[in-house]
């Protein structure tokens, strides 16, 4: 709304919300505030069967105040001197145009006030019971969105009444539109609560989803997820289970390498209209360089990525719970949790010894204690590609996997990172389940030779960890993590029958290469020993030029 030539600029308006008995709690106590001097102030008040959105802003209309309060049904302004305040707060600095009893300076994903992780301010409630949340440390604390207890504004903007006629999300709606115009809500600090206030009715779940469709882009971090793929099938369930999302900030990119192009018609005919799509199909690609072109994405504006592998399902709450735990928790570097395991038509599987719940409660681990645990177990408890959400910050160059640098051929694309993120903070694990692993005969994981890479690969991560004393710090820890890999590569070579079964002969050679290393390494004080003019270093500097 532009501003009203008729503006008073000394004036004030206090719009209360009438109860139902047809008056507000503020006309008993309005002659109790302290109007500052050189200012007037006037009372209206607004009928108790109006929505509220609605009936701010036919009262915004008809008031020609510069300076306007707002106040919920039952609510009274209980400091008396807070006219003057809040026209010192506004006056110092004309950047704020909004200003709160109690708000929060990120709301929770849900769009939910009271599962935000810091709600600053303070509330007396008619009951006698009062609320008392954190408090500015400079004098106001900028917050994203506010209850509505009280709202004061030193600038008309537009009630989003076309949005809500329910009384639900009309205030934070607000903050969002103020933040649109590029000013500022706070929440004053408070040492006594100014505000007493009726408790708020439980929120109205289809309000929430029209606030969500409708400012999430402006209040919440864009994640990407990146789903490399090459069956329709599978892949157009991933997708679904992407679009069902209840975090609607998303950038999806998608890139095919199928043979034929079932998947490229069926995007066109089903999903061209989804703005938040990306996708490429190449055809000549191979398997190797699909997944490098997943690696190679990065969308700048995107804070988060969640990779999905495309036989793999996310359940629908899972970006919006971990980004919360994000929000939360600003030193961590991902959050992984619990991942169901299913067959090939979606039917759940026993849970296997690396899928299990590693704890069976909300916890933060210690980056440097969970890869440890990873290294002394040789085992990925923080599960595949599609399990965790990634600050992309902790992947250093914005977006690529791995840790050592030198993995090459042998680079398996989750625990490497994972190690790299815990090697630079913390991480969080949910109990609940937020994904589906799905097990199947196409399924790579039970490839021999896809093994006898990952079995490489974790041995170059002890050898990292062990050279960059990282993880395995004591000779106790890196002697479990070389004894638990010699006893798996010992039975899987016995399984698999080596080269015959293998059939990449290389593959055989370097793992082999790597057990005769690793057996020697109590010798050598648990370093493990290559000379630089060895057949493993050469193999390895061979690998991480290929």
């Amino acid at each position: 709304m532009e501003k009203r030539q008729d503006m008073q600029e000394n004036k004030i308006t206090i719009i209360a919300q009438c109860g139902a008995d047809g008056t507000s709690a503020m006309h008993a106590y309005a002659e109790a505030l302290i109007v500052p001097e050189g200012y007037e102030a006037e009372c209206i008040e607004i009928p108790h069967a109006e929505s509220v959105a609605a009936a701010y802003q036919r009262a915004m209309e008809q008031s020609s105040a510069k300076y306007k309060v707002y106040l919920s049904a039952g609510s009274v302004i209980v400091k008396a001197d807070f006219l003057a305040e809040m026209i010192r707060i506004f006056t110092a600095d004309e950047t704020i145009g909004l200003i709160g009893a109690v708000g929060t300076d990120q709301l929770s994903a849900s769009g939910i006030m009271a599962r935000s992780p810091r709600i600053y301010g303070r509330l007396l409630y008619w009951d006698g019971s009062q609320f008392s949340g954190e408090q500015a440390a400079d004098g106001v604390q900028d917050v994203m969105a506010v209850t509505g207890e009280l709202i004061a504004t030193q600038y008309d903007t537009d009630w989003r009444c076309d949005l809500f006629v329910h009384d639900c999300f009309w205030s934070e709606a607000q903050c969002a539109e103020f933040r649109r115009r590029g000013l500022r809500a706070v929440v004053p600090q408070q040492a006594e609560a100014w505000v007493l206030a009726a408790k708020n009715a439980p929120f109205h779940a289809p309000s929430r989803e029209v606030f969500l469709d409708t400012y999430s882009k402006d209040i919440y971090p864009l994640v990407s997820i990146v789903i490399p793929t090459y069956r329709t099938e599978f892949f157009r369930q991933a997708l679904l289970s992407v679009l069902a999302q209840t975090y609607r900030n998303l950038d999806i990119f998608v890139t095919d390498n199928a043979k034929d192009n079932g998947t490229e018609e069926m995007m066109a005919r089903a999903f061209s209209d989804d703005a938040r799509i990306h996708y490429e199909h190449h055809a000549g690609y191979t398997p190797e360089e699909n997944w490098a072109r997943a690696r190679a994405y990065d969308n700048p504006n995107a804070e988060y990525v969640n990779w999905l592998m495309d036989d793999d399902l996310f359940l629908p709450e899972k970006i919006e719970t971990m980004i919360d735990y994000f929000f939360a928790n600003p030193g961590i570097s991902l959050v992984t949790s619990y991942r169901e395991c299913i067959d090939e038509n979606g039917n759940k599987l026993p849970d296997l010894p690396y899928t299990k719940p590693f704890v069976h409660h909300v916890t933060r681990i210690r980056g440097e204690e969970l890869g440890a645990y990873i290294l002394r177990h040789c085992i990925n408890v923080v599960g595949e590609p599609t399990t965790p959400l990634v600050r992309k910050a902790f992947l250093l160059d914005g977006h690529d996997l791995g840790w050592t640098g030198c993995e090459g051929r042998y680079l398996i694309s989750d625990f490497p990172t994972w190690l790299r993120l815990l090697a630079q903070g913390d991480a969080i694990y949910l109990p609940q389940p937020l994904s589906r692993f799905r097990m199947h005969e196409g399924n790579e994981n039970w490839d021999p030779v896809v093994r006898c890479k990952g079995y490489v690969c974790m041995a170059m991560e002890i050898e990292e960890a062990i050279r960059r004393n990282v993880f395995l710090n004591t000779a106790k820890e890196r002697r479990e993590a070389i004894t638990v890999w010699l006893a798996i590569v010992s039975d899987f070579l016995q399984e698999a029958k080596c080269a015959e079964a293998l059939g990449e002969w290389q593959d055989v050679q370097m793992l082999m290469q790597w057990v005769a290393a690793m057996a020697a390494a109590p010798q050598e004080d648990y370093q493990i020993q290559f000379g630089s003019g060895s057949a493993m270093a050469r193999l390895i500097q061979q690998e991480a030029g290929t």
